[in-house]
């Protein structure tokens, strides 16, 4: 139907109003979860800085979905190297370890988990929005499988069609963003698209007197506020710089990241708000701080801190690798 009386949506209506927003599901970290949870039939914009660990945070997201409830993912990514980097990339994660130094039947294991539930697009090619939407339906049909999200990253690397919009990419945006809606919907799926961010001022800390880059705005995101206008859920990933503090009065840690929601839509499936999780490069995962401070991953997975003074010095002979450095602009893969 083209329109709708109030009477051929009662029975929905009703329902709504006695249950209200329902099947919200878990990104795997509950610590996210305080602010925003996953809803099918609604897309999810995420943006960031360059190196500030967007893809790392979504393929979490994925690998979490996919261990808690058989979740499949259509995958486009164009910064994540060849295919076959992008599938060791989602191994390391489910492992927990490196693919490398893993048994014989724990690859086994990972190789049939990875290969269940992850599609890998050929990035060497290009794809308008519609059709990067129709070559999953494709896919869907030949596997005969149901994909829960899709994901293509970076948005700037799909095919634009400006020219059919007077070469106004703001009108082009509009339309190519709305498409991303009627997806969503339309499959009962979460579409996601990954952004950068415009350029953003520096500002000077005031503690250490040195510049810093702070988070991008909602109106800040690439190519302009549209995406704030069409958006429904929108979350910024940000690294903080490690010579300025927190709340707490600390200094950030050079593996602290934080998840800002910066819109939600529906009602009910978040609030505005930030989390805070750390990256652990050995387990390739995240992991967050419960109120005693320990480390907590997926799966409920609780791990005390060692205090540095009672560490022991590492053997490096039996260590799988170093340590690597990190700076302010370093990151995550990805």
């Amino acid at each position: 139907m083209d329109y709708y009386k109030l009477e051929n949506k009662l029975a929905e209506i009703k329902e709504f109003a006695e249950k209200g927003i329902t099947d919200l599901k878990s990104t795997g970290m509950t610590c996210i979860d305080e602010y925003w949870m996953l809803k099918k039939g609604y897309p999810l914009f995420i943006a960031g800085n360059p190196g500030a660990g967007k893809t790392e945070f979504i393929f979490e997201v994925q690998i979490n979905t996919s261990i808690d409830y058989g979740w499949k993912h259509f995958i486009y990514c164009g910064e994540g190297g060849n295919i076959e980097h992008i599938f060791n990339e989602l191994l390391h994660k489910y492992l927990e370890n490196n693919y490398k130094y893993v048994s014989e039947s724990q690859k086994v294991q990972a190789e049939y988990f990875i290969s269940e539930h992850f599609i890998i697009v050929d990035h060497d090619k290009d794809f308008t929005i519609d059709e990067f939407y129709l070559l999953a339906e494709k896919c869907e049909k030949e596997l005969g499988i149901k994909f829960s999200t899709t994901l293509f990253d970076p948005f700037n690397d799909v095919k634009d069609e400006v020219e059919k919009f007077g070469g106004r990419d703001d009108k082009y945006l509009e339309y190519a963003l709305k498409r991303v809606r009627i997806s969503s919907k339309k499959n009962n799926r979460i579409d996601i698209l990954i952004n950068h961010v415009a350029d953003i001022l520096p500002k000077t800390d005031r503690d250490s007197g040195r510049d810093y880059l702070p988070p991008a705005l909602p109106t800040q995101w690439a190519r302009g506020r549209t995406w704030w206008r069409r958006a429904f859920v929108m979350i910024l990933v940000y690294r903080p710089y490690t010579f300025m503090k927190g709340a707490d009065g600390q200094l950030h840690a050079e593996n602290e990241t934080h998840i800002i929601v910066q819109k939600f839509k529906p009602k009910g499936v978040g609030k505005l708000g930030k989390a805070v999780i750390f990256w652990d490069w050995k387990k390739n995962r995240y992991y967050w701080k419960d109120i005693l401070g320990n480390d907590v991953y997926h799966g409920g997975k609780v791990v005390t801190p060692v205090p540095e003074e009672v560490k022991m010095s590492p053997n490096l002979n039996f260590e799988e690798e170093k340590t690597p450095k990190y700076t302010e602009v370093d990151d995550t893969p990805f």
